[in-house]
């Protein structure tokens, strides 16, 4: 998942586009802001009757051009629960909109204070562990955002981007971390993880394993683990 700080232009037929977002916000997207992402495969008028057909109950989408462009409306309305972005019906639209090539785009239409909720819902619809067949395939998912400023549109800055990357990544860590069975990852691997990510920022872990827990007092650690073929351990990261 890459998160860009531009709108790219792409023909659907090499690159599929899912645009999202709020209907009052889908129609305040002018065409010269989306063209280069649907042209030549569909027009503005095509476009512009599409946005209107959307009816979400609670979420709608409708084909542009086959499976290779689509437009994708979030629910109107917001419990207390939810927040404003819609985000918690994000990821599944997403995920049911995509096509499934090597190399897709989602467009996210959405207002500045949506934005970072946005991404991490967005990012959230790619795994990085599954147990499906398809799943084998590297895909490149480029997000954009398209953010909607009163009547202006305007694209994310870089720094908002990297910002945004590094929330993404995060996300996803901690998806594959909480969906990958004990099986496929043991204490080794989640020491692995933990020695990857302090790395990443400065950090060199201290790692209490094996008889050394019950010599330092952690009893309940050792005594759940100390019968697995990986021993327990207790990693501790200080910032």
């Amino acid at each position: 998942v890459q998160i860009s700080s531009s709108i790219s232009e792409a023909d659907p037929k090499d690159r599929p586009v899912v645009i999202v977002g709020q209907v009052r916000n889908l129609k305040k997207v002018s065409w010269d802001s989306v063209q280069g992402k649907l042209s030549p495969r569909v027009s503005a008028e095509t476009f512009n009757q599409a946005v209107s057909s959307l009816h979400p109950s609670p979420t709608d989408s409708c084909s542009l051009w086959l499976k290779n462009a689509t437009l994708a409306a979030l629910p109107r309305e917001a419990s207390r629960h939810n927040t404003p972005s819609r985000a918690h019906a994000l990821t599944k639209l997403v995920r049911s909109c995509v096509s499934g090539c090597s190399e897709e785009c989602i467009l996210v239409v959405c207002e500045k204070s949506d934005v970072f909720a946005s991404a991490c819902a967005v990012s959230r619809a790619f795994p990085h562990f599954s147990r499906k067949s398809s799943a084998s395939q590297r895909r490149k998912i480029v997000v954009e955002f398209l953010v909607i400023d009163g009547v202006k549109e305007k694209t994310i800055s870089e720094s908002e981007a990297k910002c945004l990357q590094a929330a993404a990544d995060a996300v996803r860590l901690t998806a594959k971390i909480v969906d990958t069975p004990c099986n496929d990852m043991n204490t080794d691997d989640f020491l692995n993880e933990i020695k990857t990510v302090g790395s990443q920022v400065g950090i060199t872990p201290v790692i209490i394993r094996g008889e050394e827990l019950k010599e330092l007092g952690f009893g309940g650690i050792y005594g759940v683990g100390q019968a697995a073929e990986h021993p327990p351990a207790l990693a501790v990261l200080s910032h």
